[in-house]
This record gives C-alpha cells, structure tokens and sequence, in this order.
C-alpha cells in the first residue's frame, strides 16, 4: 500500500508528466542521460490537529540534467511556474494536495564530465492528511 506522503508526490509527478513539453520524470537520482528526477527533501514538521488530522509541508527536491543548460533552467522554470499557478490539485484516500509553491528557484549544481549540466530546484508541496 502506498503511504499518503507517496501517494502526493506521485500526483505531483504526474502533474508534471502532465505538462507534456518537459522529460518524463522519475523518482530518486538522476540517471546517467538527460532528463529530470525529484525525490523528499528535509522538511518541515507536521502540524497534527485536536483530530489528528494534519498539515504536511513537505519539500520536493527537482533535479535535472541536460547538456544545453537553457533548456534544463527553462524545464525547471516551467515547472515551477506551472505548479504554482493551479487553483486545482490532486486529492487522494486520505490526503489533498492544497498549495504548490515554490522553495528555492533553479539553480547549478554541477556540470559533468560529458558535459552535461545538473540543476536543482525545490518545491513544497502543502498536503493535508485527513486520518
């Protein structure tokens, strides 16, 4: 069974598959050819209520990688832009996705041996856990 926190990031993931003008993206590290991945970053703690529902803001770490570096900061950009103007997210058995904003905007990581640029970018993605 799938965790609620997982359930949120996939639908986030698929929101961006969505978007059809960007890389299919994958959770975990990045592969060793262009393309895009995100996984769970520190986040913040939960807020539990008197019902023991709760108010998750959980940052999702985007990572990138590409050899034509406007392209990968455009990728990422769109992302974000796109994500955070919804009026409508995901819900779920358990759990709503309520806001998307943005964490930390793009930026270089790296650049690897076959020159291939690597950024990152976060989001936090405001999910409410109704137990």
């Amino acid at each position: 069974m799938t965790s609620k926190i997982n359930a949120a990031v996939e639908a986030v993931m698929d929101l961006i598959d969505a978007m059809g003008n960007v890389p299919h993206i994958t959770r975990g590290a990045l592969g060793t050819s262009d393309g895009l991945a995100c996984e769970i970053a520190p986040s913040t703690p939960y807020e539990v209520y008197m019902d023991k529902n709760s108010f998750v803001p959980l940052t999702l770490a985007l990572n990138g990688k590409n050899r034509n570096l406007r392209v990968l900061s455009d990728t990422l950009n769109n992302i974000i832009d796109t994500l955070t103007r919804r009026t409508a997210y995901p819900a779920g058995d358990g759990w709503e996705i309520v806001d998307i904003t943005s964490g930390n905007l793009p930026r270089i990581i790296g650049r690897e041996q076959n020159n291939a640029w690597i950024m990152a970018a976060d989001l936090i993605i405001k999910i409410y856990r109704k137990d």
